[in-house]
């Protein structure tokens, strides 16, 4: 379920966090599709405190769709970095490791952590030092 915790401008790249730490873009090209199930999943809450989280879901969600949607009319952009070129640059072979850095760069893109190759490669050589 969408959490609460929205950090960011609220634009294009707002990055949204799931309940499991997961965000939104990690579920594109399907983060409308994921918040629409989110509401009526919240829709269905009952209970005593079940009022007011409708109505902050809902909240939330309106804030979700429209920049889902923009970014899904967009349409998929280029990697800041294709996988032979972040290798070449970090002396990577092909494998798990390089697999898991390509996606925590597409996430802190779409967080708008970064926004340049030179970026990537920068948040790429700090995610390997930090290992």
């Amino acid at each position: 379920m969408l959490g609460t915790d929205l950090l960011g401008d609220r634009g294009l790249n707002a990055p949204v966090r799931l309940a499991d730490g997961l965000s939104i873009g990690q579920v594109e090209p399907h983060a409308a599709d994921v918040t629409i199930f989110t509401v009526a999943d919240r829709l269905a809450t009952r209970g005593k405190n079940a009022e007011p989280a409708i109505r902050a879901h809902l909240a939330l969600a309106r804030e979700v769709l429209g920049p889902a949607f923009a970014r899904r009319a967009q349409g998929a952009s280029e990697p800041l970095l294709r996988g032979d070129e972040l290798a070449r640059e970090l002396g990577l072979r092909p494998g798990r490791k390089l697999g898991e850095l390509l996606a925590q760069l597409e996430e802190d893109r779409f967080a708008g952590e970064i926004a340049t190759p030179a970026d990537a490669l920068a948040r790429a050589r700090e995610l390997l030092s930090g290992q």
